[in-house]
């Protein structure tokens, strides 16, 4: 079934204020620590601020470059579990995150990160909410690194899937 605009809206704010609750929740001495060759909660939460920046643009671009670069959509939306699916398979196949998206290895404050997490959050709610009708969603399309083309509301749909993704992997091993 396809979530309205305000559905997306709300598991978009739902999503972000989870992460930084989980950010809270984290301990200082934890945060920075890689476990087992997987990202550590700060690389996580560095991933998705610069995975939210990438979508806000995407959700800001003036929608006749959204045609003159990746064309109308010739298809419906896929509904949320589509493009849930769609991810898994890809990373099954081994799709990685890459450069931009692909967090340094530094010490990371976790008040800063939390802090640019919430502002970038609220920056991609906020382009959401004034600049696009629910049909319009559905009009517009955008590359995206591993999924190609997709449109604006399959886009909105993977960054709740995106962000849930990596809060579960958070909790799973630093928790």
């Amino acid at each position: 079934m396809r979530k309205s605009k305000e559905e997306i809206i709300a598991e978009l704010g739902a999503s972000f204020n989870g992460l930084c609750n989980l950010c809270e929740n984290i301990s200082e001495e934890v945060f920075n620590r890689s476990h087992q060759n997987k990202w550590s909660p700060a690389e996580n939460f560095q991933h998705l601020v610069t995975a939210t920046k990438m979508t806000s643009l995407a959700f800001t671009l003036p929608k006749f470059l959204h045609v003159f670069l990746y064309g109308k959509p010739r298809r419906t939306s896929h509904v949320y579990s589509k493009v849930v699916e769609r991810y898994q398979q890809k990373l099954n196949e081994g799709a990685t995150a890459s450069g931009v998206y692909v967090p340094k290895k530094t010490d990371y404050k976790k008040n800063e990160l939390k802090a640019r997490l919430e502002s970038e959050g609220s920056k991609l709610i906020t382009a959401l909410n004034g600049k696009w009708t629910d049909e319009q969603l559905d009009n517009y399309q955008i590359s995206h690194p591993i999924l190609e083309l997709l449109t604006i509301r399959e886009l909105a749909y993977f960054t709740i899937y995106h962000n849930n993704h990596h809060l579960e992997t958070v909790q799973k091993h630093y928790l």
